[in-house]
């Protein structure tokens, strides 16, 4: 009896031993790679306002760990990656990936904030267009207010409305600045980010977009001679998820990163102003001076910029994109 007493004893100790490795084992571990380097402010945005938040209050039911940027996949191929299940979350552009999910486009252009077009059903066929194209769940968009600028070697030629005029321009472009450059008669190169300050130094581009902030990073405040304003876009950076992963979340974990995404939407943009600022007084520092359009100019302008892109949209997207221009845009 007092044998049979013992292994039963222990047998209980091995099912409690059992569970509580089963408890463990329930929190989900999110493996997240980004499309810009670490070192970017944009990723660093991401790491301290939906990273670390996401950590924080989904101790014991979900975690995620950042495994890095270009140095586990090209940013080009990211998008794949995430559908083939490589890793569980991607934070990029989605200029990176515009050619399989042209609708990206309707961020760069939009000019209502985020919490609108995810009141009046924006968001649901951002959602359909995600799951289509690249087996994804959209998860946030945290630096929502992130816009872009034009920067030059050279003081550029106007048109008669005062607007620059690129022709006989090349200019360092990725899907994101492209159709603006070539509306404003520019020939586009496409080179990775750390190409441009030697692209710069040999003559290969003489500018290029980048957004309002991380460009002291690059060391490119050190090279460029002129930025033009106002800023332009806004950036198109999302928070994805491989969609059978996220499908197979508890409901509990899908909750908690939800309302993560939603706070990081407004987080975010409040860490992204302090760095633009920031980095605003040191490219004024190193002599960097500002073309500002003005008036008739800068409406023209950015008149341009959007209808390049909402043009775009339309003839790549004749399923989405006049649906998303009439949820995420206002003339």
């Amino acid at each position: 009896m007092q044998v049979r007493k013992r292994f039963l004893m222990a047998g209980v100790g091995l099912l409690a031993a059992g569970a509580f490795v089963s408890s463990a084992s329930a929190v989900t571990n999110i493996k997240a790679v980004s499309g810009l380097k670490r070192s970017n402010t944009i990723t660093q945005n991401f790491l301290k306002n939906m990273v670390e938040p996401l950590n924080a209050v989904g101790k014991g039911v979900v975690a995620m760990k950042y495994l890095g940027g270009h140095s586990v996949v090209p940013p080009r191929k990211a998008a794949k990656a995430l559908q083939r299940g490589q890793f569980d979350w991607l934070h990029s552009p989605i200029s990176y990936y515009i050619g399989a999910v042209p609708e990206g486009y309707a961020f760069l252009a939009s000019n209502v904030p985020v919490q609108v077009f995810r009141a009046n059903g924006g968001w649901e066929i951002l959602q359909e267009v995600f799951k289509k194209k690249v087996g994804a769940r959209l998860i946030g968009f945290g630096p929502n207010k992130t816009k872009y600028n034009m920067y030059l070697m050279m003081m550029p030629k106007f048109d008669k409305d005062g607007v620059p005029d690129l022709n006989g321009v090349k200019m360092r472009a990725t899907g994101t600045y492209r159709p603006l450059f070539n509306a404003l008669g520019a020939s586009t190169i496409n080179m990775k980010s750390s190409e441009i300050y030697t692209g710069i130094q040999r003559g290969v581009v003489s500018g290029f977009g980048w957004p309002d902030v991380a460009i002291v990073p690059l060391g490119l405040h050190k090279i460029v001679k002129y930025r033009v304003t106002p800023a332009f876009y806004v950036t198109n950076s999302v928070e994805t998820m491989n969609l059978n992963f996220y499908n197979k979340l508890s409901k509990e974990a899908k909750g908690i990163i939800d309302n993560v995404a939603i706070g990081y939407e407004a987080t975010g943009p409040i860490y992204m102003e302090a760095q633009r600022s920031k980095e605003e007084k040191i490219l004024h520092a190193e002599g960097v001076k500002d073309i500002a359009l003005k008036g008739g100019a800068a409406k023209k302008y950015l008149a341009i910029a959007h209808g390049a892109i909402w043009e775009q949209l339309a003839k790549r997207s004749p399923e989405f994109g006049a649906k998303l221009k009439a949820k995420m845009y206002r003339e």
